[in-house]
């Protein structure tokens, strides 16, 4: 049984708020984290809460707070009203074999979701540390201010975790040991939060830096939730979409036509970061791969997440790179609001998609009398979470999940600004009139 409040034994180290001048304060808070006992009784009310030590900052026009647990981003506030998705009815841990070593995430325990916006460590499916509490630090300047959460790969924080690690995806094909894809990095992770006086986004920065010159194989995402609904759309100017995962492609796109070719057929398969794939371990084979050339694909609703056709989850990748500098998606919910992720336009990203897929079609029930059976597939789908979101993720690095990128500078990073919409992404508009609100609110950024 998981000690779902304190899982792992780390012992994190938490730094002195300093003296601020900047006018964009660092508090001392808490925030409540709430829990069920198991998948079975996920509904709308949470059967336990912890309160936990939180550290906002604010400029007085956004809000950001964070927890130790995860290293994780729980609210974004502008002007009062949340513009990130929490976990209020409860969270359990899901995709849990039991008496095995497997599991679709890299801890045996499986992943329990509070919400938020993290940095991930090392692998793929939310890192090693997604449960772990994560060391905090701060800093000021004359005009904003930080909270700085970061965590170092090394053994002694891989056995704090207090846990047996994946195998399967997470090993080489010759070396079925857990985790022997992604070795001990020795690398730091940091996950730098930024506010600055006078802006109305949240400045976000992640970063590994090695210890020594030798280069490693990893993975770092920023995953993000956000609340939506059925109207709520994806906004973005992608034009070619990536589904890598076989069981995605058989639940979504089973019959290839002019919009979905196999990624065998697409000459961009042969840019350099996919050509690196053809010799990464357990790479799906690129024919059976699928590129959506038109998104979305004629006949698809694709650009809204909870009209996917399917009720166990689906995984997109913007393909080749992320076209244009925002990745967004309205809340859907009547008030016209909404959130933009805004990067560099002078380098590339990679961006991740998952949806849970349409709601009418997923059955709790089903799927767990599938998992009594022995399908463990359903142990992933069987855990969605009662309240709806979509998540987004973003990276300078990584094409895809187990696609390890090597990391040869000492320092590597990149920036993501988080940007409120406060207006104009009202239900029913267009791709084009969507994204003209979108542009003009980040047009100063």
């Amino acid at each position: 049984m998981v000690d779902v409040f304190n899982p792992t034994n780390r012992i994190p180290s938490v730094g002195n708020i300093p003296t601020v001048t900047s006018g964009v304060t660092i508090t001392k808070t808490t925030h409540e984290l709430t829990y069920v006992d198991s998948i079975q009784n996920i509904g709308p009310t949470p059967q336990s809460k912890q309160t936990v030590d939180a550290w906002e900052l604010s400029n007085g026009l956004v809000s950001a707070k964070t927890i130790l647990k995860g290293g994780n981003l729980v609210s974004i506030k502008l002007k009062g009203n949340e513009y990130v998705w929490i976990n209020s009815e409860g969270a359990t841990y899901y995709g849990a074999k039991s008496g095995g070593n497997e599991s679709p995430f890299p801890l045996t325990r499986g992943l329990i979701l509070h919400g938020g916006i993290r940095l991930t460590a090392v692998t793929a499916e939310h890192g090693l540390y997604y449960d772990t509490p994560w060391d905090i630090s701060f800093e000021t300047d004359a005009n904003s201010s930080s909270i700085i959460l970061s965590i170092t790969d090394d053994e002694a924080t891989r056995i704090s975790v207090n846990d047996p690690f994946t195998s399967a995806s997470y090993s080489l094909p010759e070396d079925p040991r857990p985790l022997s894809k992604y070795p001990v990095t020795n690398a730091l992770f940091r996950f730098k939060i930024t506010l600055v006086n006078g802006e109305s986004y949240v400045r976000l920065h992640g970063e590994l830096v090695k210890s020594s010159a030798d280069a490693i194989k990893a993975e770092i995402w920023l995953p993000q939730t956000y609340q939506i609904t059925t109207e709520s759309q994806i906004i973005s100017s992608q034009v070619k979409r990536r589904c890598k995962d076989v069981w995605v492609r058989d639940v979504l796109f089973p019959n290839p036509n002019v919009d979905i070719i196999p990624l065998s057929d697409d000459p961009d398969r042969l840019l350099e970061p996919y050509q690196e794939l053809l010799t990464e371990p357990n790479s799906t084979p690129f024919v059976d791969q699928r590129v959506l050339t038109k998104f979305p694909p004629q006949g698809y609703e694709l650009d809204y997440p909870l009209k996917w056709e399917s009720g166990s989850g689906g995984i997109l990748y913007d393909y080749p790179y992320r076209d244009g500098n925002y990745h967004a998606v309205s809340f859907g919910d009547g008030t016209g609001r909404g959130v933009a992720a805004v990067g560099s336009s002078t380098i590339n990203h990679f961006t991740k998609l998952w949806s849970w897929g349409d709601p009418k079609l997923f059955d709790r029930e089903a799927l767990l009398q599938q998992v009594a059976e022995g399908n463990f597939g359903a142990s992933l789908a069987s855990g969605r979470p009662y309240a709806e979101y979509y998540e987004p993720w973003d990276t300078a690095y990584n094409t895809g999940f187990f696609e390890r990128h090597t990391f040869t500078n000492l320092i590597n990073g990149w920036d993501t600004f988080i940007v409120p919409i406060e207006s104009g992404l009202d239900i029913g508009k267009t791709q084009a009139e969507l994204r003209q609100v979108v542009e003009n609110v980040i047009s100063s950024i």
